[in-house]
């Protein structure tokens, strides 16, 4: 019998799901040891509207 032939995703795609962990471990290490950048960052919330004058 011969060797069947692996059914293996585009390397793009491996790619992209790479990146995309790597991504996520670099922001959970600069969480951990720079936790003053993100403290600033805005966040969406709602503020108050005012008036133009």
């Amino acid at each position: 019998m011969e060797p069947q032939k692996r059914n293996r995703p585009n390397n793009l795609v491996l790619v992209l799901i790479a990146l995309t962990a790597l991504m996520i471990i670099i922001y959970g290490v600069l969480v951990m040891f720079f936790p003053a950048v993100f403290e600033n960052m805005n966040t969406g919330e709602i503020q108050p509207v005012r008036p133009n004058e």
